[in-house]
């Protein structure tokens, strides 16, 4: 399981020295899980490699948005008069969401099915 484990943050570690290197603004853990996408979708890395630590890491997600929340709590100052905005953001974006995921999804079934 160490070893799944050190697989999966060695490649998220270097998505974020990727991003610091050329200085981008794109999270260097997202840029580390495109690489280990395009690792898995290439056969280069086999599934096998990383299964028992991805199931730990989804197993126990609850625990990495704990650092988020104090930080949110934290700065409630800063929120105050901007809540409703928020709110109303939220809700749209997970509309948005929802809708593209469901278009996409039956896209992807119709294509599989012709």
């Amino acid at each position: 399981m160490i070893k799944e484990l050190s697989i999966i943050f060695v490649i998220t570690y270097i998505g974020d020295v990727i991003s610091k290197l050329i200085n981008f603004s794109f999270p260097g853990p997202i840029i580390g899980m495109l690489i280990l996408f395009i690792l898995l979708e290439r056969n280069i890395l086999k599934i096998k490699m990383i299964e028992k630590g991805s199931s730990l890491i989804l197993s126990n997600i609850a625990i990495f948005f704990i650092p988020p929340g104090v930080g949110l709590i934290s700065a409630l100052g800063l929120l105050d008069g901007n809540i409703l905005k928020i709110l109303i953001t939220m809700i749209l974006t997970t509309i948005i969401t929802m809708a593209t995921t469901g278009f996409v999804v039956q896209f992807l079934i119709l294509k599989e099915e012709k």
